[in-house]
């Protein structure tokens, strides 16, 4: 016969049981948990990227907010907002656009011949579109997930290259 085990080690048994319950439970809803924490800061550094590059490019405009002073042009093979800057004599313009997928700024005297790389990266954008029509600026930036999100700002000056309607 095999001997009975003592009423001691049975509640001794019980507790360890629970314990390493407990212990496994616990860790499989830590790993649960992390992996929801995972997806909901990669969604929100996606969404961050966006939102801080459309941001970025509407306080620039508002800040060089002055007659013929913001307008578009093609740059780097795609859109680029400029902002001139008349200045005693000169005039310097900033150039933001995006090329090599990062949203880039380049502060130039203009007609200074630069190349779309020696632009400063500001943040990671796989392409970003600039439009100016009937004195509103859209911008359409694509994060590098391929999330797309748009902004439209109507400056109170005259974009630059408009001309005045009788």
């Amino acid at each position: 016969m095999s001997p009975a085990l003592p009423r001691g080690g049975l509640r001794s048994a019980a507790v360890f049981a629970l314990c390493a319950l407990f212990a496994v439970l616990s860790m499989g809803l830590t790993l649960l948990a992390s992996g929801a924490y995972r997806d909901t800061a990669a969604g929100a550094e996606a969404n961050y990227t966006r939102r801080t590059a459309l941001s970025y490019l509407v306080n620039q405009v508002r800040r060089s907010d002055a007659d013929g002073c913001v307008y578009v042009e093609s740059f780097g093979g795609g859109d680029a907002l400029v902002l001139a800057e008349p200045t005693g004599g000169s005039s310097y313009v900033t150039l933001l656009y995006c090329y090599d997928g990062q949203l880039r700024e380049l502060y130039v005297e203009e007609g200074y011949p630069l190349l779309p790389e020696d632009g400063l990266p500001v943040l990671e954008l796989q392409s970003l579109r600039v439009c100016a029509e009937n004195g509103l600026l859209s911008f359409t930036a694509t994060a590098p997930d391929g999330a797309v999100s748009s902004v439209s700002v109507a400056p109170r000056c005259r974009l630059g290259g408009e001309v005045d309607m009788p």
